[in-house]
């Protein structure tokens, strides 16, 4: 399977708890890498500014003289409220609170090293989390049998390497391994025999690669382009579950 089948799996099943109107792996997409948030990363294949240009396109790479280290974390509170408007409950349940503000703080660390190691080659290296953050609402609300605690982690390496063709044409390429775990909660509704819990854990890794290129066009235009490549599972995906009824449990694995 591939890695973004995971992570879309993950934003489906928390879709009805965040009411937001499309579903995929970009809904806990992050972009916040290197020193591009003060222009929202607008032309973020183009600008090579540091080194964290591996992350939007590697052949910026050849813009950067002798070497570079960029450390960088970003503090980020998105906000996710719900409000009813004339919900019904379902199998004898209470309705439920509102949830509250589902929108967890998250910490998102970044590293980017680049070397100019001749004057037409360069290398690099990043270290960063393109998905990821958490959502976790109160475990009583509306939508607690859609989802209560949601958790999405990720880490890429992407070592890169970039050449000069000329003063105009840049190339450059890199590899990406990058693992995923998945948490999700939610309760059940076992009417008449009251509510239990459910907690599924989902981990698998993957491979995959981003290419790019920089035009020099004149001394106030550069063109880039960076499309990605797939990041395709290396194994099957690794995970367990538990449900829980009072105190009669089942396990999976």
């Amino acid at each position: 399977m591939r890695i973004s089948s995971v992570v879309r799996c993950f934003a489906v099943a928390t879709m009805a708890a965040l009411s937001v109107g499309q579903a995929g792996a970009a809904g806990f997409a992050l972009i916040e890498q290197g020193s591009g948030t003060g222009n929202a990363y607008a032309g973020g294949a183009a600008a090579a500014e540091d080194a964290s240009t591996i992350f939007f396109n590697p052949a910026g790479l050849t813009q950067l003289p002798g070497r570079q280290i960029v450390l960088g974390v970003s503090a980020i509170k998105p906000s996710a409220e719900f409000t009813n408007q004339g919900s019904i409950a379902g199998g004898g349940k209470p309705l439920g609170s509102e949830g509250g503000d589902a929108g967890l703080w998250g910490v998102v660390p970044n590293m980017y090293v680049s070397w100019a190691a001749t004057d037409r080659l360069w290398l690099g290296i990043g270290v960063n989390a393109p998905f990821g953050l958490r959502t976790g609402y109160d475990s009583d609300w509306i939508g607690r049998y859609q989802a209560i605690d949601s958790t999405l982690t990720t880490l890429n390496i992407n070592p890169s390497i970039a050449f000069k063709i000329n003063d105009v044409v840049s190339i450059g390429a890199g590899l990406n391994y990058q693992t995923v775990d998945a948490t999700l909660t939610r309760a059940v509704n076992f009417g008449a025999g009251g509510e239990g819990s459910v907690r599924i854990n989902g981990d698998d890794a993957a491979w995959g690669w981003n290419v790019g290129a920089l035009f020099n066009l004149a001394p106030d235009m550069r063109v880039g382009q960076a499309p990605g490549g797939p990041r395709t599972a290396a194994s099957a995906p690794r995970g367990s579950g538990r449900s829980s009824r009072g105190s009669r449990r089942r396990e999976e694995s």
